[in-house]
C-alpha cells in the first residue's frame, strides 16, 4: 500500500493497494480519520481503524490510537474478567471428561522405510520376473 494523496490539516488521506483487494474493483480508498470512515467500509462498521488507515498515519505522522472504538482497548477486556465467575454447584450437569484426546494430522505422517517416494513412471524395463 501506498499513500498518494494526503491533507495533514483535513486528516484525509488516499491510500493505493498495490495487489489487489478482494471483492472490490478500485484499487485506492479515501481514509477519512476526523469521520472515522474508509471507503473499504470496515473502519466505520467494526470502529476499528482498518489496514488502509495505518500507512496514512505513518506517512502523516499521526497516532492512530485515537482512531480505535474503546471497546477494543485492554482495559476494556480486563473489565470483562473483574468479575468472579462462580462455579457449577451440581456435578450431575458437568461434561463427563474422557481425558485428552490426541488426534494426528495424517498428512504429517512418514513412511516407514523414512524413504523418499519414487516419482519415475514405471515402464516395460521395471517389470520383475
Amino acid at each position: 500500500m501506498r499513500v498518494t494523496h494526503c491533507d495533514r490539516r483535513a486528516s484525509v488521506f488516499v491510500v493505493e493497494e498495490l495487489e489487489p483487494f478482494e471483492g472490490w474493483g478500485h484499487g485506492s480508498f479515501w481514509v477519512r480519520l476526523s469521520e472515522g470512515t474508509c471507503d473499504c467500509g470496515l473502519f466505520q462498521s467494526l470502529h476499528f481503524s482498518c489496514w488502509h488507515t495505518l500507512p496514512g498515519c505513518a506517512a502523516t505522522s499521526i497516532e492512530w490510537a485515537p482512531y480505535v472504538h474503546p471497546v477494543y482497548k485492554q482495559e476494556a477486556v480486563f473489565k470483562v474478567y473483574e468479575m468472579e465467575f462462580p462455579p457449577i454447584s451440581d456435578e450431575s450437569l458437568w461434561v463427563e471428561w474422557h481425558g485428552t484426546m490426541l488426534r494426528p494430522n495424517p498428512a504429517m505422517r512418514r513412511k516407514a522405510t523414512e524413504r523418499s517416494v519414487s516419482i519415475r513412471f514405471q515402464n516395460d524395463m521395471d517389470d520383475v520376473e
